[in-house]
């Protein structure tokens, strides 16, 4: 720590548009510049994403490794060589890195690593081989952090022991207030007629978001609401293409044509939730969705299946309604209430607006992350000290 900072890397698969992708980003942005050097690493090559974009206006320097799809074995060379240049003080990784980073690190003798256990534990490895090599790095002095009571349930229920911290995501909660001027623009360019009844799903196009449940649960209230219209933003699945097409394939099927909108991967995600009614979620399952504290953040109203951190974020009857993973029906049932009740949307939209200022701002979770680097950088230097 030559000039006196300490040098935290985030590492990320690739500049994917997604909740993990943009926590990791929001972290880098916002830790305390004066105390931390940031950095952010990818796996894959450059995107051209919105998080690039994010990324560059706050200075923060990217580095690539520019993986191929599949197992790679040129990347543990690449890190090797970038990790001994940048001799970071801490590295933290997000999402699958595990496999290509630990190694690295172990062979470097970098001590200090921080996993974010981003969904449920099950949930975020999906093969039995990979999450048993993750219970390696956890007894070799890797510190889980989870998101959420939820995940915190199920990581001690797959690895028999409780993660180092709990710290809740967090968003910049200001850049997605409400703005009528907004709204108003919004629509007016992209043709969403003023008096509309907007729902909008914000949820990368995967099948653990469940979008097949959200169609057949919006087709009833398309029938019932003539003004109903739903926007689902996310991008399609790099790994399975086919399956958005199917998606909209399904839409066409159903008659929904001229009411469900593909808007695809967006940079305007805060002026969509703006221009918006109502949120929804069918996701399989989550971990501590920020698509979630977005909305809420823009004073929408949440309907979501009540699965991972959902319903810590939401409280259903309050500031939302959560409904049973996998029922159309009740999902439907929801959509409906709020849909036909303005009264009632417009005060859970208050109650979530409210909540999210007091809870989901990026400075709380971006504070928590500063205490725990600080914390085991403290007792690395204890355990230092004593050998």
């Amino acid at each position: 720590m030559g000039d006196g900072l300490i040098k935290v890397v985030q590492v990320i698969p690739a500049f994917t548009v997604g909740g993990a992708e943009w926590m990791a980003a929001h972290l880098a942005a916002h830790l305390n510049s004066q105390q931390f050097k940031r950095l952010v690493i990818s796996l894959h090559g450059p995107r051209n994403s919105p998080i690039e974009t994010y990324l560059a206006c706050h200075e923060i320097p990217i580095f690539y490794i520019n993986k191929c799809r599949g197992l790679d074995v040129r990347v543990w060379a690449r890190l090797y060589r970038l990790l001994r240049f940048l001799q970071p003080d801490i590295v933290h990784t997000h999402q699958t890195v595990g496999r290509y980073v630990y190694p690295v690190c172990w062979l470097l003798r970098h001590r200090l690593i921080v996993h974010t256990v981003h969904s449920i534990a099950t949930g975020e490895i999906d093969s039995w081989f990979w999450r048993r090599f993750q219970a390696l790095a956890y007894r070799r002095g890797v510190y889980p952090v989870s998101i959420a009571y939820e995940v915190t349930r199920t990581f001690i229920q797959e690895y028999g022991r409780p993660p180092a911290s709990e710290i809740p995501n967090g968003i910049p909660t200001a850049d997605y207030a409400p703005n009528p001027n907004r709204r108003y623009e919004w629509r007016r360019h992209n043709s969403v007629p003023l008096d509309a009844l907007v729902y909008v799903c914000v949820a990368s196009l995967r099948p653990l978001k469940n979008h097949p449940l959200l169609l057949q649960a919006f087709t009833p209230v398309a029938m019932k609401l003539s003004s109903a219209l739903l926007l689902l933003v996310g991008g399609a699945d790099r790994l399975n293409p086919d399956y958005s097409e199917s998606l909209k394939q399904q839409a066409q099927q159903m008659g929904l044509d001229s009411r469900v909108r593909f808007l695809g991967s967006r940079s305007d995600v805060p002026d969509v939730l703006r221009a918006s009614d109502i949120f929804v979620l069918s996701s399989n399952y989550e971990g501590n969705p920020l698509s979630v504290m977005e909305a809420m953040a823009a004073g929408l109203p949440v309907i979501s299946t009540a699965v991972g951190g959902v319903p810590e974020l939401v409280t259903d009857g309050v500031s939302g309604l959560l409904t049973p993973a996998g029922d159309a029906n009740a999902l439907t049932e929801a959509m409906l209430k709020l849909g036909c009740d303005e009264r009632l949307r417009t005060a859970m939209g208050r109650a979530a607006y409210e909540t999210a200022r007091a809870k989901f701002d990026v400075q709380t979770m971006s504070h928590a992350y500063a205490q725990f680097y600080l914390k085991i950088l403290s007792g690395s230097s204890e355990g230092k000290q004593r050998e």
